[in-house]
């Protein structure tokens, strides 16, 4: 593609990812382009595929070989597109990919799916903030973790409890049930 489409394809993916709809057409995730997400963008983005999920945030490479099988894509967050346009840059975007899997790979080889789902959640918060981790719904977490959705359910509520501002919660749940 000439530097005039790339421009064109950046600037309707950035509309599209920021937009309140935070879907992403899949026809530029199966069409081999390469493209990643901008090194200080503030958010991320989950791609689905057929039996997992992925997680690819600032910095990180998109597209190309790596994402032709995605059934769906959800933007998490403030997400900004860019064309790598030197070697160097594309090896770092893919390098920053390699690291979110491996991190990604790391949580899903714990044993116990609760502790998985409380490690993912963590990291997520990590990545793109703790408001922006709960407005991912609970089944795009749980394809991310590899457990069910009513184990991510459960640690959502063991998160909040276990944090001040939970406690918090429940003080001020106590009181408006008085």
């Amino acid at each position: 593609m000439d530097s005039a489409t790339n421009t064109a394809l950046v600037k309707l993916l950035n509309r599209q990812a920021n937009s309140a709809s935070a879907q992403l057409p899949l026809s530029f995730f199966k069409s081999g382009q390469f493209l990643c997400l901008t090194p200080n963008c503030q958010g991320g983005l989950i791609l689905q595929r057929p039996f997992y999920a992925d997680f690819v945030g600032s910095g990180a490479a998109v597209g190309s070989s790596f994402d032709v099988n995605c059934t769906s894509v959800y933007a998490i967050g403030k997400v900004e597109f860019c064309v790598p346009a030197t070697y160097s840059e594309r090896q770092q975007a893919f390098q920053q990919r390699m690291a979110y899997s491996q991190q990604l790979q790391d949580i899903v080889g714990e044993q116990a799916p609760l502790h998985r789902s409380i490690l993912m959640l963590n990291q997520l918060s990590q990545w793109v903030g703790a408001e922006e981790v709960t407005k991912i719904p609970d089944e795009l977490v749980a394809r991310l973790a590899g457990v069910l959705t009513k184990t991510i359910k459960v640690a959502r509520k063991t998160s909040v409890q276990a944090t001040p501002q939970g406690a918090m919660l429940r003080a001020s749940e106590r009181l408006l049930e008085s």
